[in-house]
């Protein structure tokens, strides 16, 4: 069984979904990276872990990514850049909290850091310490010259920083941010009645890039999650449609009988 939408399935935007959703589609995409990706890179999956600190004012951040590409390069003398200093040690009391899964491409043999794919989490577009991580963690990436692919699919919630003014008209988007052509950027706005785009994943200044195409990747986790025998159809999403989608939506499902 497969999702009835042809591109992104709102119904699994649904909360209490999303997490399972964001694991499955997450490791669906790092295979269908490391299928496409050239001799000396590899995409693995990682997570960030949050370190809050109620009584104090500074929060320290540990970053493992969900996924991420690997170029197969000996080492050099030049270090390669790094998003954040892993700590030895906080001070107690803390909290932990596990945040996003997310994707990275890496120098296969430096470790060297060449990309990272995220995929938005509703926490990432609601007021507070997750989203101001997330947008701090944004210009880290550029700033130490690592491309940043950001994926948003979730209607509901606070877009991140665009540009001024932001489009309209659009559910869904992939943002490409390369270092070299900061403030530049290039997005792929979409909605619930289109398909995906095919997302151009960056690697180094002299590779060509990677196309990702979510599609395959979102009927494999859809498949593997089972989330056909979890989802209602009959009744609304998790944000709900608009009228004009809604009705869109009714005809869709009737003619594929879900």
């Amino acid at each position: 069984m497969t999702t009835p939408f042809p591109g992104m399935d709102p119904y699994l935007e649904e909360p209490n979904l999303w997490s399972d959703v964001h694991l499955t589609l997450i490791i669906a995409m790092r295979g269908a990276l490391n299928a496409a990706l050239p001799t000396g890179y590899v995409a693995a999956a990682d997570k960030y872990v949050w370190i809050h600190e109620p009584d104090a004012d500074a929060r320290t951040r540990v970053i493992k990514p969900d996924a991420f590409i690997v170029q197969n390069r000996e080492q050099t003398g030049i270090s390669a850049p790094a998003a954040v200093t892993t700590p030895t040690k906080v001070v107690l009391p803390a909290i932990r909290r596990e945040g996003n899964k997310y994707l990275k491409i890496m120098d296969a043999k430096s470790r060297r850091l060449i990309t990272v794919v995220e995929l938005l989490s509703p926490s990432n577009k609601e007021s507070g310490p997750d989203r101001e991580n997330y947008l701090t963690k944004r210009m880290d990436y550029i700033t130490a010259g690592i491309n940043l692919v950001e994926i948003d699919l979730h209607r509901a919630g606070q877009r991140l920083p665009l540009s001024e003014p932001q489009p309209a008209g659009f559910d869904y988007y992939a943002l490409v941010c390369r270092p070299t052509k900061m403030p530049s950027a290039e997005i792929w706005p979409f909605t619930m009645r289109d398909t995906f785009p095919v997302i151009p994943i960056p690697l180094g200044p002299q590779e060509p890039d990677v196309p990702l195409d979510l599609r395959p990747c979102l009927e494999l986790a859809y498949q593997q999650g089972k989330y056909g025998e979890e989802v209602d159809y009959s009744q609304p999403p998790v944000p709900p449609f608009s009228e004009a989608d809604a009705a869109w939506a009714k005809e869709l499902l009737a003619s594929k009988a879900v």
